[in-house]
């Protein structure tokens, strides 16, 4: 996968958690569960788990941000081959 789509996964998952909340409060139920208590835990940890993985992973989306990020890589293989 490229960096542009992880990048638009992890914004797609909070931003489906925040939709599906968002549709609880107003008293809709979107998802096919029976329990609310299920619906709402799920929506809770997909909300959460997606804005931790938003906000922990570096995003390299841009062509530039990539070129950098692989030299970085190659730099870090490069001191890695040196020191053995």
């Amino acid at each position: 996968m490229n960096e542009k789509t992880i990048a638009f996964v992890r914004l797609a998952i909070p931003l489906y958690a925040m939709l599906n909340a968002t549709l609880l409060a107003m008293g809709y139920d979107p998802l096919p569960f029976e329990s609310e208590k299920v619906d709402g835990f799920v929506t809770g940890a997909v909300g959460v788990v997606g804005l931790i993985v938003a906000w922990w992973k570096n995003n390299n989306v841009t062509p530039e941000a990539q070129q950098m990020q692989q030299a970085l890589d190659d730099k870090k293989q490069y001191n890695q081959l040196k020191n053995l």
